[in-house]
């Protein structure tokens, strides 16, 4: 049997967990959208290192195994896109694409998309 003590500690335990359980699920982000679209030349001349980004253009070329030469109706940019990142679809250099990623602005590297996301655009 339990002690009136421990009774009262185990009730004030399973409250707490109750208050916390429901106070995370109600938790939600309230901040307005943010818009990460834009353009090879903006990324170029003023992206900040690890800026996500959205930009729609094409594929051209293949540069490495995972690196690829992307173009939009401003420049162009390396992009890395992993293997899985495909996930199957077929792109060739006449498919539009979105890509999603991050932009790595390096000093003595070129600025690279580090791409998480790729849809084809129809």
């Amino acid at each position: 049997m339990l002690s009136q003590s421990k009774k009262l500690i185990l009730a004030a335990l399973c409250a707490g967990i109750s208050t916390l359980a429901a106070t995370s699920a109600m938790a939600q982000f309230s901040g307005g959208a943010t818009n990460h679209n834009s353009t090879v030349r903006e990324l170029l001349t003023s992206g900040r290192d690890d800026q996500l980004v959205v930009l729609e253009g094409y594929i051209v070329d293949q540069v490495r195994h995972e690196d690829y030469r992307f173009r939009d109706d401003t420049g162009d940019i390396i992009v890395e896109i992993d293997d899985e990142v495909f996930a199957g679809q077929q792109v060739d250099p006449k498919t539009r694409v979105r890509i999603e990623g991050e932009y790595e602005k390096d000093l003595v590297e070129p600025n690279t998309v580090d791409v998480h996301r790729l849809t084809i655009v129809r």
